[in-house]
Parts: C-alpha cells; structure tokens; sequence
C-alpha cells in the first residue's frame, strides 16, 4: 500500500499545480477553453487522489484484488484523463482529445472495482 500513498501524493500535487497554473490567465495561449480543460483535469485528479488515500487506509483493512484494481483505476485514469487534457490545452494538439476517454473509463473501472471489493467483503461476526 505504500506505493499507492506515494501514487496518491504525485496525483495530488499534480492535481494542485494544475490548478494554481489554470488560476492564472490562460487565455493568452489562444484557445479560451485551455483554461476549462485544465481546471477539469485537476478537480479529476485531486478527487482520484483523495479517493486513493481512502483506498490506502481501506487497504490495510481489507485485503482485496479488488482494492488494488480500484487504485490502479483512480491512479491511471485520473493520470490518462488529466495528463490528456494538461496535454491538449498546452500543445493544442486536438488529437490528444481522444485520449482523454480512456482515462474516464479507467476511472469508472475503478470505482466499479471498489463496489466489487464491497459486494465480495465477508461480513464480520
């Protein structure tokens, strides 16, 4: 589980960096969306990474393969989803677009993978 709080730390500052840099005047790199597209990626990402420090703590609870295919779900997707979205609003390439599914349906395997570790958890007595 260690590796996946550091995974929650790279999101998260990531996430934050982000959105500090979208706070600023982004207009000027010439598509009035690039500031949308980034705020997007990092509200994504900081939310996969607070969702990652859960699964940390759930983790040491509970042990899963579901709980390790959610966090690879949160990790990825949030990473594809926003890493395309940071990608296309700074290199304006429009193809990186397409990309940016991928990281969603990550993400929603993910939480899908989360209700699987909790339809499979055994009841205590």
């Amino acid at each position: 589980m260690r590796h996946w709080l550091i995974a929650a730390g790279i999101t998260g500052l990531m996430g934050v960096g982000f959105g500090a840099f979208a706070a600023h005047d982004l207009s000027q790199l010439g598509d009035p969306r690039i500031v949308d597209w980034v705020k997007t990626g990092a509200s994504y990402q900081l939310w996969h990474a607070a969702a990652l420090v859960g699964l940390v703590a759930l983790g040491e609870r509970l042990s899963s393969r579901w709980i390790t295919f959610a966090a690879h779900g949160f990790f990825w997707g949030a990473l594809i989803f926003a890493g395309s979205l940071y990608l296309l609003a700074f290199l304006q390439q429009r193809w990186l677009g397409a990309i940016t599914p991928l990281g969603g349906v990550l993400m929603m395997l993910g939480w899908l993978s989360l209700c699987l570790a909790g339809l499979t958890q055994r009841r205590s007595a």
